[in-house]
């Protein structure tokens, strides 16, 4: 089996885009419910209430609360960085490569390939060469070798 390439690593980068943007929607709402239950936890009155541990109530719900910020917080910053990265990458595309690949990986359309044939009037092998043109333009600017044409 061979090891993966920058190929490879792009194409699931650009696969997963669409799917990443949803992923940060979802946390900030829950970033949102978290808060939702800071609020919850601090209008109940829970210091009678030990725990078997004998921990407060309120502290452990606050705890575990925070715990669960901290992580939904660092992977918000991640994958919203992956995006605007992946994003900046695109804008540096020409125009006949950001529409293969938009519509060949991120948007995955079904039928991409044959639509793109008719729309800019080339034979299926150049769109595959578009885009893997498009790949080592994007690696490259990655990888900080730049594009030269």
């Amino acid at each position: 089996m061979r090891g993966f390439t920058y190929k490879d690593w792009l194409i699931e980068d650009l696969r997963s885009l669409e799917r990443n943007r949803g992923a940060i929607e979802q946390m900030m709402f829950e970033l949102q419910t978290i808060e939702a239950e800071f609020a919850s936890i601090k209008a109940t009155n829970y210091d009678k209430m030990p725990t078997a541990s004998g921990v407060n109530i309120a502290e452990e719900r606050m705890l575990t609360a925070i715990a669960k910020k901290t992580e939904l917080e660092a992977d918000l910053k991640a994958t919203s960085l992956h995006v605007e990265d992946m994003d900046r990458l695109l804008r540096t595309l020409p125009d006949d490569e950001l529409l293969v690949v938009k519509r060949m990986l991120v948007n995955r359309e079904r039928g991409a390939v044959e639509n793109l044939m008719g729309e800019l009037n080339v034979e299926k092998s150049q769109i595959y060469r578009i885009r893997d043109r498009a790949l080592l333009h994007l690696a490259k600017s990655r990888y900080g070798q730049g594009f030269k044409p």
